[in-house]
């Protein structure tokens, strides 16, 4: 904006101007600005590792209430503190001043490849990347992967993990949105989208498919600032199962079930204009993931030209359900379509992915319906021929779920619950 078209109100405080204008619906207004003194950052590592080697150490002294009494610690981070904790590994901090591991087990959920813009000076680790907003604040840095690579962009060598003897056992989980938005193919290909690349046996990696960043569980769809309904699935029954299988892990060894991601091998992780979504009249389909920059500098930072990093996105089923994954009785039962992506709607930019959200897409009720609107996905009256075939099912997605231990039984009982009472002719 040019200067004649605000001012300051206060040191902390902008107007627009002539005065009284309001700023455009749906637009970013980015101020940047030379800043002095910048805050000691980083330090949040440091603490959580005290703390945590702190309680598991035997000396107390009579200050340690649980001197003795923790054998294993693992760590849970969503969203921002799973990037927290993924930076953490990384950067050494999982090794206390003693010498001793501080977590054994970590699960990260909805992370994506990212850490967080922390350990900088002006740092702003609040500030997290989408298609729309936060272009200039590092998240996403080499290495993205446990699996030891060769990054061909920055010319490095490395993996997530420090192999020094001090890494936890590492489970991530994400969601269709991570990789529409975060990069999270990263996680098992090389840095150029090109091949799959193997986990190392102390870490594994799952996609929720169709799941959505903010897993709005038990919540009515709404569209809020997105073109379509946004998705209702709930991706929780997953993690909570992953955070069990973690914790046998770290305290009997007994391994977790294989990763189940996307994978070039079998067609299941693709670029965006091959994903094979269904053409559903009035539902706009993304054309492309969000990139992931890199930076030079990070004081004011500015994206580099040259070789990029290319993400890829779960492909689609008939119905538009991811195929890959954890497939969640929503998704293996479906009474609709769910996706990790929406779009915006005016006023906000055409074609953006909304922020972290999801879409969730009913099936029509009956065939004569479903013919009516041009909807090619089969109606709930042509796949479950009464409400019992509904339950039946979802049993039959809980049963396969609970055997391959990617579901708990007491959550697989409530999903057929939940099922009986949805199950209206």
């Amino acid at each position: 904006m040019p200067a004649e078209a605000w001012h300051y109100v206060t040191p902390r405080q902008l107007e627009l101007l002539p005065k009284g204008t309001k700023p455009l619906p749906g637009s970013i207004y980015q101020f940047t600005y030379t800043a002095t003194e910048p805050k000691v950052l980083g330090i949040g590592f440091a603490a959580t590792r005290d703390v945590v080697a702190y309680l598991r150490g035997d000396a107390d002294g009579g200050a340690n209430p649980a001197a003795g009494a923790i054998r294993h610690a693992v760590a849970l981070g969503v969203s921002q503190s799973g990037r927290y904790l993924r930076d953490f590994i990384h950067q050494g901090f999982n090794r206390d001043e003693a010498g001793c591991r501080v977590f054994d087990g970590v699960l990260s959920h909805i992370a994506g490849v990212g850490g967080i813009f922390l350990n900088a000076r002006f740092g702003q680790p609040s500030r997290t990347n989408t298609q729309h907003e936060d272009h200039f604040y590092p998240e996403n840095a080499f290495p993205f992967s446990a699996a030891q690579q060769h990054d061909p962009v920055t010319g490095r060598t490395g993996a997530l993990p420090r192999g020094d003897g001090f890494d936890p056992l590492l489970i991530e989980v994400n969601t269709g949105t991570e990789y529409w938005q975060k990069g999270a193919s990263l996680l098992t290909t090389d840095p150029l989208g090109r091949t799959d690349v193997p986990l190392p046996g102390t870490a594994r990696a799952f996609l929720v498919s169709s799941g959505f960043h903010y897993g709005r569980a038990g919540l009515a769809s709404t569209k809020g600032a997105c073109t379509n309904p946004r998705s209702t699935l709930n991706p929780a029954p997953a993690v909570r199962v992953l955070l069990v299988a973690l914790e046998d892990w770290v305290t009997s060894g007994k391994t977790p079930p294989d990763s189940r991601v996307p994978r070039l091998s079998d067609g299941t992780l693709v670029e965006a204009a091959g994903i094979g979504f269904p053409f559903l009249v009035g539902v706009p389909v993304p054309t492309a993931p969000n990139a992931l920059a890199r930076f030079d500098t990070y004081v004011d930072p500015r994206p580099e030209s040259g070789p990029q990093y290319r993400p890829l996105v779960p492909r689609v089923d008939a119905d538009g359900n991811d195929v890959a994954g954890i497939r969640l009785p929503a998704v293996a039962a479906p009474r609709a379509t769910f996706t990790g992506w929406n779009l915006y709607a005016d006023p906000f930019p055409a074609g953006v992915l909304c922020d972290r959200e999801g879409s969730q897409l009913p099936f029509a009720r009956t065939r004569a319906e479903r013919v009516a609107t041009g909807d090619p996905r089969p109606s709930i009256e042509e796949r479950y021929a009464d409400p019992d075939a509904y339950v039946a099912a979802v049993t039959k997605s809980v049963d396969a779920l609970v055997s391959d231990r990617l579901l708990l039984r007491e959550d697989g009982d409530r999903l057929i619950a939940a099922a009986r009472q949805e199950a209206v002719p």
